[in-house]
């Protein structure tokens, strides 16, 4: 008969029970209580339950949670308050694990209610056995919420709320059980495949991070990895935080802090991650009550990354807000304050940065709501729009040029916005009207500023150009833009006239003039006046140069975007130009010339060359010229422009070389760096200048006192931070970031031009402007590959902020190589030959004569319909007639050419499989394609398709032996030599990362000791053999060529040392290399330094070995027995890890020969010291690299120890080379006490670390042997010199003695002064 449940006396009994202090008979009471509770209701149950782990005896537990089991097998509804009762029993391990097993069987089909107390029992009572059991069942727990996704703010339902208590439960769980947090991290962190993760293995790692700063650190590297390696996606997260609201409110901080950790990760994958998840807390915020905070939250975190100062955490910060923008713009306007503050910190961001903080102000500025006037959203848009209207005016009112440029970016912004093509779909037809009249009205008033502020204008032009080349801006603003650029690009253009007078400049003086570089003939109509316009009284019509560039670039642009071609505007490409007659630069007129008409004639070939480079960038951009009607003439055009920018550039170099101080420019056309940067960096550079000349007159009082009236402040604008081309490389240092500040970047598709080689009649034409090409390409790549390793936190604003073009990735200048590739082996092969001749005629008639008397070409492409005439190039000049000399530009082509090579295949991202279509392009254009090209004058099309991986290792090896067939050995050059070997070397090393098989291995291997041969060659090569370098186009006339004194090692360094690491590291046996060497060569070097040509004298039988160079030598040996101790030391930590599988005497054998050879290497390279007492550079490198080596040997000790732990009677060979050690680290000691002797200051700054791995590598081999169960003998070393003398202190002797002297006659002044004072 049950009991009634309105009866409140069982309730009453059961209180009563809890009060007594004592039971008689708990077994009695214990049963009665088991028995009656099935018949009694639920609270009653619940109450006996509660009361139970009260009177249980220890005896009677096992058959009280039996009873409790069977009990809920019937009662399921018991479960929960039964388990918490078990929990609260003290019984055996069996007991609770039968418990476990049982709620383990019963957990899929528990009522979701009781899932978080059931998950919370689990994880609490989880052992070794069924610890994965646990974790996989959690795993795969269902979720609780709804799949259809809530509107943010809605109400949280019960589901919700059951998820949220379920977070809490395993929160709980996994702070009581350290093994399910273990088994929970291993088993996520084994995972690789994005299908295999769920949402709750993001739940449990968050509920990880509040475990301690350990598990924190471990939780957010993983899941960096994660997303680093693509194990996981973002749908991942979408999985985990949509339509669960209830987890999303109880992990909050977790999901907000692991947002952040993301997008602080400086890799593009965390980034990405770290972005959609802040996006999703912003949007999917909930309950109604939370809402609001939680997003501000967000933003919080967010102005966080945007103060960070680290370019990569700024941009995606903003990139979150634009998403935010674009759809949650009603959202984002609730919390206008913060989208305020941005406007108030615009000093330290990039050009991109800005872009996106105006993009994401005018978004919100524009965007129109459904809301009345009155309401909050709409006061905060009003009131945000007249704070950024109130700024772009300060802005463009500025004086400065990076204020100017703040404000250009934000017009443009705004204008983009008012007049888009795809707007509000809320807004009406009549504010769409008005919207694009305002923008029109807003670009008209920036128009206006090329009157008083013409660079300002050029940066306009520059920001509109960008803008209608990524397509946003609308129709109706690209024709208004279309019209009022080309009327500004024609006001600067006047009638095509042969006869040119003079034109006067200030005074009295004159420049003649004459027509320059007519490719038009004589039907052409136009010129372009730079002479007349400098020469003008009208000082706006002079400063309207400044912005000459950038109008072009901008009308060409609009041209394409408006008709397709850029036909409408071919006649600029062949125009002729009005510059000074080239009389006035030959060297003894340009010494003759006042200050003003040098400055006239520096700025004229200074527009003249930033006119050719924007013409080029043009068409190389908008056309394809193999596509187009008239492609050849197109493409013949395009190279003799080349041809006429090389003698450009050679001419100005030429002109500013002669002159006794840096010209004052008087037009820096272009709108990237500020004029007061550049003037520093010209005082600098002046200031260094006038140390080095002596007698040289001061260049401040060359400068013309009248300068004020022909350069503004506006106008004083340079293009951006370029490097100056190689050739360039002869000019005095205070003069270099002049030229480098004022050239305009070439775009990397100019380099499709290098296609046009062999379709030109005659190749030679071609080559000056190949080489030409080539010499941009290596400066551009350089720049990019810098970048690219630079460190996330190094990227600043002042770093990244540079002209429109200049900053391109390594892949976007490879994507505009890859269509030329089947042309570069042709090129390269030709010019090897060429060069090959030349040294021949070199031999027989002398350097001076080569490349002279060679008849200078215009370039003529097959099929065009007009053969061109020799006046389209620049005559009259020896300069200009060297820039195109075909023998000289040879060894350009191959100079630049092979370091593009190197650098390119020496780049990370190259191996990278995502990367690897490049790769492919690459052993196609230079593998087995290039050696049967070589004779025919068609290039082979170079196929994107993939290889497989053995194609792809025989190509590599291919290309080596195309690279190998260009070296000249003795013959050539010598840094050209270094660079192929280079690049084979970097093929090799592409060649190891892709899986092969034993026969491409004996290949590759094969392909190494080639490389390893040719460069202990090319160091055993007599100095006499190596030729003369060819001299750069741009070189001075008359200035000395450039030759390496001391037979050709004297000052290469560099070079010694690159080869000798390629001898070394390539070699099979490096080891063996260097003993032989060390023993050999280095030990015949003069122990006693020497100077004048005793210095030089080489040792046999290697010219670049002698005592000057010893110390190279040595360095580079040093850094490869780094390297090779550093391989080992992997070796040996990955066996004790465990990494390579189970462990073999024959690895652990390998592993002690490896040590052997290692050791006796060490030795003899610290025994060389004792042979150069006085050569401290020696002593301080092997300090240096010394204690790094021995801290590799260091990480090995752990295993060495824990082998012979296990097998002691095999110690003897550990011992005989850790003996060799041993003798090296004595030398070190020794050098250490010598260097503080003797104060060196460069030892002695090394001796405290050096001193402390020492003492750290003797504790670790004593502990070694005391595995083994060695006796070792310690003792205190005495103390000598590297001569073997003992030396009885450290301190010198007559150093003691002169302190006791100083002390004594301390102590007797000390005496006199107390007599006197006691008389």
């Amino acid at each position: 008969m049950e009991v009634d449940s309105t009866d409140a006396l069982p309730q009453l009994v059961l209180g009563s029970l809890r009060w007594l202090d004592e039971v008689v008979r708990p077994h009695e009471l214990t049963e009665t209580l088991l028995e009656v509770m099935p018949k009694c209701y639920r609270p009653v149950q619940q109450g006996i339950l509660e009361l139970l782990p009260e009177l249980v005896v220890e005896q009677d537990c096992e058959a009280v949670i039996a009873a409790l089991v069977r009990m809920t097998e019937k009662h399921s509804a018991l479960l929960v308050p039964a388990l918490e009762a078990i929990s609260n029993l003290s019984s055996q391990e069996a007991g609770q694990a039968q418990v476990t097993e049982l709620v383990l069987q019963r957990f899929q089909a528990a009522e979701t209610a009781d899932v978080p107390a059931l998950l919370r029992f689990l994880l609490q009572h989880v052992d070794s056995q069924n610890a994965s059991q646990v974790v996989e069942l959690l795993r795969s727990m269902p979720s609780f919420a709804l799949s259809k996704q809530q509107a943010p703010g809605q109400e949280q339902t019960e589901e919700e709320d059951v998820e949220e208590a379920a977070i809490e439960a395993m929160r709980t769980g996994l702070q009581c059980s350290h093994l399910a947090a273990d088994t929970v991290f291993s088993q996520i962190r084994s995972l690789t495949d994005p299908e295999q993760h769920v949402s709750i293995d993001l739940w449990l790692l968050l509920l990880l991070v509040g475990l301690g700063a350990k598990r924190s650190e471990a939780v957010h590297k993983l899941l960096r990895k994660k997303f680093t390696e693509g194990h996981v996606d973002n749908t991942w997260l979408d999985k985990a935080v949509i339509s669960h609201q209830g987890a999303v409110q109880g992990l909050f901080p977790g999901l907000l802090g692991l947002a952040g950790q993301l997008v602080q990760a400086g890799q593009a994958g965390p980034q990405a991650a770290g972005t959609h998840l802040y996006t999703l807390l912003f949007t999917c915020c909930s309950p109604a009550d939370t809402a609001a905070q939680h997003r501000q939250e967000v933003l919080a975190g967010l102005h966080g990354h945007l103060g960070s100062g680290q370019a990569g955490e700024v941009s995606t910060a903003l990139h979150v807000l634009l998403a935010l923008t674009h759809s949650h713009a009603a959202l984002l306007l609730d919390h206008a304050d913060f989208v305020s503050a941005l406007l108030d910190c615009l000093d330290n961001l990039t050009q991109a940065q800005l872009h996106q903080v105006f993009e994401v102000v005018s978004e919100l500025v524009v965007f129109s709501s459904s809301d009345s006037s009155e309401s909050q959203a709409e006061q905060n848009r009003q009131r945000l729009g007249k704070q950024l209207e109130g700024l772009l005016h300060k802005q463009m009112q500025s004086e400065e040029v990076q204020s100017q440029r703040v404000g250009i970016i934000g017009t443009i912004k705004l204008v983009e916005r008012l007049a888009h093509p795809s707007p509000t779909p809320t807004a009406h037809p009549a504010a769409l009207d008005q919207r694009s009249k305002e923008a029109e009205q807003l670009l008209a008033r920036s128009f206006d500023a090329k009157q008083h502020k013409p660079a300002m204008f050029a940066l306009l032009c520059d920001e509109l150009t960008d803008a209608v080349t990524s397509g946003r801006l609308a129709e109706p603003i690209r024709a208004w833009l279309s019209l009022a650029a080309t009327e500004e690009l024609e006001m600067f253009l006047d009638d095509c006239s042969h006869d040119l007078p003079a034109v006067q400049c200030k005074g009295s003086e004159s420049v003649a003039g004459g027509s320059w570089m007519n490719m038009n003939g004589i039907a052409g109509q136009v010129m372009l006046p730079l002479l007349k316009i400098l020469a003008s009284p009208d000082q706006l019509h002079r400063q309207s140069l400044a912005y000459l560039c950038a109008v072009t670039r901008l009308a060409l642009t609009l041209e394409f975007h408006t008709l397709g071609n850029l036909d409408g505007l071919s006649a600029i490409l062949g125009c002729p130009l009005h510059m000074p007659h080239i009389d006035l630069m030959q060297s003894e007129a340009v010494l003759g010339l006042s200050t003003e008409q040098q400055s006239l004639v520096c700025t004229s070939l200074l527009l003249a060359i930033n006119w050719l480079r924007e013409l080029l960038n043009a068409w190389a951009r908008h056309v394809q010229p193999t596509e187009c009607i008239g492609g050849a003439e197109v493409q013949q055009n395009l190279l003799v422009r080349l041809q006429n920018l090389s003698q450009l550039e050679a001419l100005l170099a030429h002109v500013i070389a002669l002159l006794p101080s840096s010209p004052c420019l008087q037009v820096l056309a272009g709108p990237h760096t500020p004029a007061q940067a550049q003037t520093k960096n010209q005082k600098k550079g002046r200031a260094k200048e006038a140390k080095k000349s002596k007698g040289a007159p001061s260049e401040e009082s060359s400068e013309p006192a009248e300068d004020q009236e022909n350069v503004g402040d506006n106008a004083a604008v340079s293009v951006g931070p370029h490097r100056a081309p190689a050739g360039h490389s002869h000019l005095p240092l205070s003069r270099l970031p002049e030229v480098q500040g004022q050239l305009r970047p070439l775009d990397a598709r100019v380099l499709r031009l290098l296609g046009q080689v062999q379709a030109t009649a005659l190749p030679q034409a071609a080559l000056a402007p190949a080489a030409f090409l080539l010499e941009q390409l290596q400066v551009q790549l350089v720049e990019a590959l810098t970048r690219a390793r630079r460190p996330a936190f190094l990227n600043s604003a002042a770093s990244q902020d540079a002209s429109t073009g200049a900053h391109q990735t390594p892949q976007q200048i490879w994507g505009g190589l890859q269509s030329t590739l089947p042309a570069l082996p042709t090129l390269l092969t030709m010019c090897n030959a060429r060069q090959s001749s030349a040294a021949h005629t070199e031999g027989q008639e002398g350097v001076s004569q080569v490349g002279k008397g060679e008849e200078v070409v215009v370039a003529c492409v097959e099929g065009a319909s007009q053969d061109p005439t020799p006046d389209l190039l620049i005559t009259g000049h020896p300069i200009v007639r060297a820039a195109l000399a075909s023998t000289p530009a040879a060894a350009r082509v191959m100079q630049h050419g092979l370091h593009c090579i190197q650098q390119l295949t020496a780049a990370e991202w190259l191996k990278q499989p995502e990367h690897r279509v490049l790769l492919y392009a690459f052993l196609r254009a230079f593998g087995k394609d290039a050696t049967s090209s070589q004779d025919s004058h068609q290039s082979p099309p170079v196929s994107a398709c993939a290889m497989k991986s053995h194609e792809a290792i025989q190509g590599c090896l291919q290309a080596c032996h195309y690279f190998r067939a260009l070296s000249k050995r003795a013959l050539g050059p010598l840094d050209q030599e270094v660079s192929l070997l280079h690049i084979q070397a970097n093929l090799i090393s592409i060649a190891e990362t892709i899986p092969g098989t034993s026969s491409t291995r004996e290949d590759l291997c094969q392909a190494k000791e080639a490389i390893s041969r040719a460069a202990e060659e090319a160091l055993q090569q007599g100095s006499e053999s190596q030729p003369q370098e060819s001299s750069s186009p741009l070189q001075v006339q008359g200035a000395d060529p450039p030759t390496r004194s001391g037979g050709g090692w004297k000052g290469q360094q560099g070079v010694i040392g690159d080869l000798v690491h390629l001898w070394v590291a390539w070699s099979s046996q490096p080891c063996q290399t260097m003993l032989r060497l060390l023993q050999g060569a280095l030990a015949q070097v003069p122990s006693q330094p020497v100077t004048g040509k005793k210095a030089h004298e080489p040792v046999a039988p290697y010219p670049g070995l002698s005592g000057s160079s010893v110390h190279i030598w040595y360095k580079a040996l040093s850094q490869e027995l780094l390297l090779q101790w550093a391989t080992h030391a992997a070796g040996v930590v990955a066996m004790h890890k465990g990494r390579q599988g189970p462990l073999q005497e024959e690895a652990v054998d390998s592993a002690l020969e490896q040590l052997r050879q290692c050791g006796k290497v060490f030795s003899s390279l610290l025994l060389l010291n004792k042979a150069h007492l006085k050569r401290m550079q020696m002593h301080a490198q092997a300090l240096r690299f010394g204690s790094k080596v021995i801290q590799h040997c260091l990480r090995t000790l752990p295993f060495w120890e824990a082998w012979y732990s296990a097998h002691p009677n095999q110690v003897e060979p550990f011992s005989k080379a850790i003996k060799d050690v041993q003798s090296g680290t004595r030398i070190l000691y020794v050098i250490c006490a010598e260097g503080k002797a003797n104060k060196n200051i460069t030892i002695a700054n090394l001796v405290v670390g050096s001193k402390h791995v020492l003492e750290e590598f003797r504790v670790g081999v004593t502990a070694v042997m005391l595995a083994a169960k060695q006796h070792i003998l310690q003792g205190n070393l005495k103390h000598k010199d590297l001569t073997g003398q003992e030396v009885s202190s450290q301190v010198p002797f007559t150093q003691i003695l002169s302190d006791d002297d100083e002390d004594d006659n301390e102590q007797q002044g000390r005496r006199q002064e107390a007599g006197s004072d006691t008389e």
